[in-house]
């Protein structure tokens, strides 16, 4: 009785253990939360483009919106080869990937004034016009 007890834990244990490591990601791959702000970044981004440049026949889409994705990723200190290799990472990691995606959705969802993050509001007595 008891050795089927000690097993039955041992087993619980190992489960619980192998589990928790099915979420962790990689040391080398670009972590969940900044994922998910780039990814919302390049969303604002193609919004924009499809928005604004749509009557100028001029504007090539496909240079226009990689200039806009190096912008993106400059700010956020990431190359094109992290952030691919990010983006296959949780690509096949499907439970991680449409967490990530659903916020970034809802994010995109939400009220112009809410969409953005405080910390890059402008701090101080900020006066609205009238």
């Amino acid at each position: 009785m008891n050795l089927k007890l000690i097993a039955c834990f041992l087993i619980i244990i190992l489960l619980s253990n192998s589990c928790s490591k099915v979420n962790k990601v990689p040391d080398d791959i670009i972590e969940q939360e900044k994922m998910g702000t780039i990814l919302f970044e390049i969303a604002i981004a193609e919004g924009y483009l499809e928005n604004y440049t749509f009557r100028d026949t001029t504007v090539n889409r496909d240079s226009f919106l990689t200039l806009e994705l190096d912008k993106v990723l400059a700010i956020h200190k990431v190359s094109q080869s992290e952030f691919l290799e990010a983006y296959k990472y949780y690509k096949s990691n499907p439970v991680i990937f449409k967490a990530i995606t659903d916020t970034v959705y809802n994010r995109t969802q939400r009220s112009p004034e809410k969409m953005y993050d405080k910390r890059i509001r402008p701090k101080g007595n900020v006066k609205k016009s009238k």
